[in-house]
């Protein structure tokens, strides 16, 4: 009988790539610029990560293997511009979208200084469906030049620009206003698509009696076939059209439940970290406090100690 443990979620992990800031080519690439500068760059999660860079004069070759790209000129940029396809020129407030596996060549000018957000595509899919309840499958990211979008330029201008992007006690300020920036780019940028008729995944009614069914028993070993039984489905159809309708598989999904009520009852301060990870169905501390530090960027002690600031 196959069941969901932390030991399947390790497997699930481990043939994910580690990802990177840094997207390497045969030709020349972004990060092989010899006038290219990076101010500073953080890592919050596997999922997010920021980059602060400085360059001029230079023509590069972008790569966008492992993560989107949404970036956003903070100073110059009025003589550059992309020698692929017909462009616009940039300037300050313009934002450009890298959607992953895209690839671009640029001609830069004089002295510019852009910030770029990395996020991976489940990630802003989770997203979506959590915060406005958005099909997975409605959500493709275009391709964007030299656009601009005020509300989300504030946010990158007046919270991450002014930011301490290497103090620990900034790092759940820093990930809540990503995931903001990010649900402003979902808002304002025009990157659902209604895609008819949508096909595959769980049903609406299923994909409930699911989720409710794990978050009521995310203490204890859940078997597969348990969820497979109640969509009615064998348990590799399950898997596949849980995917589809989550945007990740069942065993991320109840690593992402135990993980959150971990960090509830850090919050609460009623037990110990190690208890804490026996009753949300982790086999021990050191078990559980790899999964966070990966979901949560910080280890289960540094998050206590910056939400007891």
């Amino acid at each position: 009988m196959n069941n969901i443990t932390m030991d399947n979620i390790s497997s699930d992990h481990a043939n994910i790539k580690k990802t990177h800031l840094h997207f390497e080519s045969s030709n020349t690439s972004f990060q092989q610029s010899a006038s290219k500068i990076c101010l500073r760059e953080r890592s919050l999660t596997d999922a997010l990560s920021w980059a602060h860079y400085q360059n001029e004069n230079d023509h590069v070759y972008y790569r966008n293997e492992k993560q989107h790209t949404l970036s956003l000129y903070l100073t110059g940029g009025y003589q550059t511009h992309r020698t692929d396809i017909h462009s616009r020129f940039g300037a300050p407030g313009k934002f450009c979208l890298m959607p992953k596996d895209s690839e671009s060549h640029w001609q830069l000018g004089q002295m510019q200084q852009f910030m770029h957000l990395y996020f991976n595509d489940d990630y802003l899919k989770q997203l979506a469906l959590k915060v406005f309840d958005i099909d997975p499958r409605m959500l493709q990211l275009p391709e964007l030049n030299f656009t601009t979008d005020v509300a989300t330029e504030a946010l990158f201008r007046h919270c991450m620009t002014t930011s301490d992007w290497q103090s620990k006690d900034n790092h759940l300020a820093m990930e809540q206003v990503t995931n903001t920036i990010l649900v402003s780019m979902i808002q304002n940028m025009g990157i659902t698509k209604i895609i008819a008729p949508i096909k595959g995944g769980l049903s609406p009614k299923v994909t409930s009696l699911v989720c409710d069914y794990m978050q009521a028993n995310f203490h204890r070993q859940i078997y597969l076939s348990e969820l497979a039984e109640l969509g009615q489905l064998s348990e590799y159809h399950f898997c596949r059209m849980f995917k589809q309708s989550l945007a990740q598989t069942p065993q991320a999904y109840l690593l992402s439940i135990r993980i959150e009520q971990v960090k509830l009852r850090l919050h609460n301060k009623l037990e110990s970290i190690s208890d804490a990870a026996l009753h949300c169905g982790f086999s021990n501390q050191s078990h559980m406090g790899r999964y966070f530090k990966k979901l949560v960027g910080i280890s289960p002690r540094q998050y206590r100690d910056v939400i007891s600031n």
